[in-house]
């Protein structure tokens, strides 16, 4: 499916989803992305605050472009939320390749280093790696 459609299909996009780590197969041109993506409802109090792990996937990778992260920001450990659009996103100036007309320009902003990963692909999936989990305590 195209990365719109997949975007569509999930309750909030990949806003407030978290990165835990990605890789790029160059052999295979795949880019995969280990994600918690947030799943809750913002209308229901009780499941306002529930992520799922995921592996997100692109295939036919034709660049991956990542922007350095300002210097003057300490990275700490852990995951970093994220959020996601398709084309080159506005507040960034780093210039990008022609990408290939098989292929969709995607972004990926990297909250905490203030930062964009960028890159053009073809078909996107979502894999469920595990259940919905709650990151707050019910009364």
């Amino acid at each position: 499916m195209t990365f719109r459609q997949l975007i569509a299909s999930l309750p909030n996009g990949l806003h407030d989803a978290e990165l835990r780590r990605f890789e790029l197969d160059y052999e295979q041109r795949t880019l995969r992305f280990e994600l918690a993506v947030w799943v809750g409802n913002m209308s229901d109090p009780k499941s306002r605050e529930l992520y799922r792990p995921a592996i997100l996937t692109f295939a036919d990778v034709a660049y991956l472009v990542a922007e350095p992260p300002a210097a003057a920001i300490p990275l700490d450990p852990g995951a970093i939320r994220i959020d996601a659009g398709e084309g080159r996103p506005k507040q960034s100036s780093t210039e990008l390749p022609e990408a290939p007309s098989s292929t969709t320009v995607t972004w990926i902003y990297l909250e905490e280093p203030n930062t964009f990963l960028m890159f053009a692909a073809g078909e996107a999936t979502l894999e469920w790696t595990g259940p919905a989990q709650s990151r707050t305590s019910a009364p």
